[in-house]
């Protein structure tokens, strides 16, 4: 009989998963235990997703097996490890916009009446101690469609929670999560391995790994690294195990912006409180930070011709003011705009890459009403080269590509437009670490040829590390400005949690 005390929760051997013509995951041996945060890192096509799926049951392994304390375990799909006590909470949601929050919880699993029907008071119920229990401040009776992309997420969490799992597999959990949730979401994790949970946590932020993990596994073209344990590892340790050499953020202090000559952008933004005034300037790298539900998002999109009724952009420019009324009308001057959710509004997934990349430029590359498929082809693969496009083939669908290659094609797609200001929404999101530094040099090259860039993101260390100017956004105004190569991550926070008056004569002017 075996002694589940001297065995690990989970324990991976030999581990692979092949494809036609691709390994994605070679012979992985791993092991964590019940009351422990394991990280999972590396860059994309390292084998996370694959060994997610494999341990979610979404996908079967062509050799080795997985062990739940010394038994070793087969999955016919995500029901069958859900039995077996594994929980996924992927990064793409998964949630029906229609239903509440109960109702998307418990999907499938409602409590019934004598008749049939969902009891809504027991399911109400039900909902409310499990929220409660786990500090999730969620409304049961809110419709999904009604909540934040943040309360979406834990929306998402609730509902693995609610299978009383022993394993909990987070994907990126905090790629849409404020500060204070983030913080939230770390209690949630602290109690759920005081109780004796493993919870295998899958994430590019490599700072937050080290925070909240006691371990991490690193994984590099489908091979397993390395396991350390987090105390006493660095950022740049993690890095250079993923990548196999040094890979911290480069800075943008080589380049200064050349203020005598870059283009002047005076933008003035209206929401249903004060106005509120930015400058950008071609040759520029602007970094907009703030906390989820600041408006950073509503004011980018505002300034792309993409706006809410309460929301409102003017542009001055060469004498001139614009108003847009339209995405489109805002691409015809030169005004563009890259989403921050690329699956749900930036990719058309049934489209193939040269599709994709063309979709906004389609009119200068026709004849009249007719498409010019060579035209397009040269083009599409003339940009993709320039930005280092990893694909087997441009005619393969987009959906095919990892997070980081989708981003290049949307990239790809507006540079096709001729932007002079180019609007970034979380443009690093959900990429890794190499993509991201690719990214970030694209955006610098686009600063240093004249174009006017505004990059709205989460991580404070990627605009200290790339922007030259930092503007802080707090209850959808702008509220404290400083050049990126002066400034702290504590200025930031605090300009972001309680607003700064440091733009207030910009505001009133």
């Amino acid at each position: 009989m075996i002694d589940k005390t001297l065995v690990p929760l989970l324990a991976i051997k030999g581990l692979a998963k092949r494809y036609p013509g691709v390994v994605a995951l070679k012979g992985v041996d791993l092991t964590a235990n019940a009351g422990e945060v394991h990280a999972l890192v590396g860059a994309n096509g390292a084998g996370k997703s694959t060994l997610m799926n494999l341990l979610a049951g979404a996908q079967a392994p062509s050799e080795g097996e997985i062990c739940i304390e010394g038994q070793v375990v087969r999955f016919d799909g995500p029901a069958s490890a859900q039995d077996r006590g594994i929980a996924t909470v992927y990064q793409e949601f998964s949630l029906v916009p229609q239903l509440s929050v109960a109702r998307s919880i418990f999907l499938g699993r409602e409590p019934k009446s004598a008749f049939g029907f969902v009891d809504t008071r027991r399911l109400a119920e039900r909902t409310r101690a499990l929220l409660e229990r786990f500090n999730l401040k969620l409304d049961p009776d809110a419709e999904v469609a009604t909540l934040s992309v943040a309360d979406q997420q834990l929306v998402e969490i609730g509902r693995a929670l609610s299978f009383d799992a022993r394993i909990l597999i987070l994907d990126e959990p905090t790629a849409v999560l404020s500060f204070a949730e983030q913080d939230n979401l770390f209690a949630v994790i602290r109690q759920l391995k005081s109780e004796g949970m493993l919870v295998l946590y899958v994430s590019h932020h490599l700072r937050e790994v080290l925070a909240i993990a006691d371990r991490v596994t690193v994984l590099r073209d489908g091979e397993k690294i390395a396991t350390r344990d987090t105390a006493g590892l660095t950022v740049d340790d993690l890095v250079s195990l993923m990548l196999g050499r040094s890979g911290a953020y480069a800075k943008t202090t080589g380049h200064q912006p050349d203020s005598a000559d870059g283009s002047l952008f005076d933008i003035t933004y209206r929401t249903a409180g004060p106005e509120s005034r930015l400058a950008l300037r071609g040759g520029e790298i602007v970094g907009l930070a703030g906390l989820v539900g600041a408006g950073r998002t509503t004011f980018a999109r505002a300034l792309s011709g993409n706006a809410l009724s309460s929301a409102s952009v003017d542009i001055g420019h060469e004498g001139r003011t614009l108003h847009f009324s339209s995405p489109r009308e805002a691409m015809g001057h030169g005004v563009v705009y890259i989403t921050e959710d690329r699956k749900r509004d930036g990719i058309f997934a049934e489209l193939d890459i040269v599709a994709n990349a063309t979709a906004s430029a389609l009119p200068s590359l026709g004849l009249g009403p007719l498409r010019n498929s060579r035209k397009e082809q040269a083009v599409s693969s003339n940009i993709l080269q320039r930005l280092h496009l990893v694909a087997s083939s441009l005619s393969a669908p987009i959906v095919k590509l990892s997070g980081g290659n989708q981003q290049k094609v949307l990239i790809g797609r507006a540079l096709l437009t001729k932007p002079t200001i180019l609007v970034c929404d979380e443009p690093t999101r959900g990429v890794d670490i190499g993509a991201k530094a690719e990214i970030h040099e694209i955006l610098r090259g686009l600063a240093r040829s004249g174009v006017a860039v505004l990059v709205v993101s989460s991580e404070i260390e990627e605009l200290l590390a790339l922007a030259h100017r930092i503007v802080v956004m707090h209850e959808r105004r702008f509220v404290a400005e400083m050049p990126a190569h002066e400034a702290e991550e504590s200025q930031i926070l605090i300009a972001a949690s309680s607003g700064s008056k440091s733009m207030e004569k910009n505001d009133e002017a």
